[in-house]
């Protein structure tokens, strides 16, 4: 009489185990392709905020919508300042009509509500009294517009030479922590995209805990190192 032999236990749980650990390596390496989509698309959306950018400087002698708001260097990813009723910053991109797809000026990655593209807490399209409603991207601090709807003297992008223009929101560490995590993409006055690696500016970025003109030289300092490259 022929015996058939079945599976012992110990040869299932080592077969189990291997079906765990490619699971897991599949599992990492997913996760790993979805974040470089995620750059990719992000360095895309930067690309085409630059161009928008641009549009608005050749239509404006050269001028660009750019900077801060109230002596706070943080505070330079505003579309709509619910609080004053204007249109500041990339807010200005949106009144010209150069906003067709807005989503260029979202990270794809962002996982914070008040940085994402209509949330309940970041409503799009702007302009209702009382709703302040960001953008994703950081503008490089070049003038301050105080808390009115335009600059006392616009940044002129003919000028500015080999400079970094605009980033991944950085003016907390939480605004990092919410996207890319290890690193930002940068896009400088040439066009040009590059990844800067968070290790770069960690020291000078730390600090900035809060909004706060007390954190204003800190800043510099940062923009400083992506200035670099």
């Amino acid at each position: 009489m022929k015996t058939s032999r079945g599976f012992t236990l110990v040869e299932l749980l080592v077969v189990m185990a291997i079906i765990g650990i490619l699971a897991g390596m599949l599992s990492t390496a997913l996760a790993s392709g979805k974040a470089r989509a995620r750059r990719a698309a992000c360095t895309s959306n930067l690309r085409q905020v630059y161009l928008t950018v641009q549009s608005f400087a050749l239509d404006h002698d050269g001028d660009v919508p750019l900077g801060y708001r109230g002596g706070r260097k943080q505070w330079n990813t505003m579309v709509y300042s619910g609080t004053s009723d204007k249109f500041v910053l990339y807010g200005r991109l949106y009144t010209e009509g150069m906003l067709a797809e807005p989503r260029i000026l979202y990270c794809p990655a962002e996982r914070a509500p008040e940085q994402a593209f209509n949330t309940a807490t970041n409503p799009w399209p702007p302009g209702v009294s009382g709703i302040n409603v960001q953008g994703g991207y950081a503008s490089a601090p070049l003038v301050d517009w105080g808390f009115g709807d335009a600059p006392p003297q616009w940044p002129c992008i003919d000028t500015l030479g080999q400079v970094a223009l605009l980033a991944d929101a950085m003016g907390l560490p939480e605004r990092i922590n919410s996207r890319h995590r290890d690193g930002i993409n940068v896009t400088f006055t040439d066009g040009s995209v590059d990844w800067v690696a968070r290790a770069r500016f960690e020291t000078n970025l730390a600090p900035c805990t809060t909004i706060s003109p007390a954190h204003n030289a800190a800043q510099d300092a940062v923009w400083a190192e992506l200035d670099r490259r």
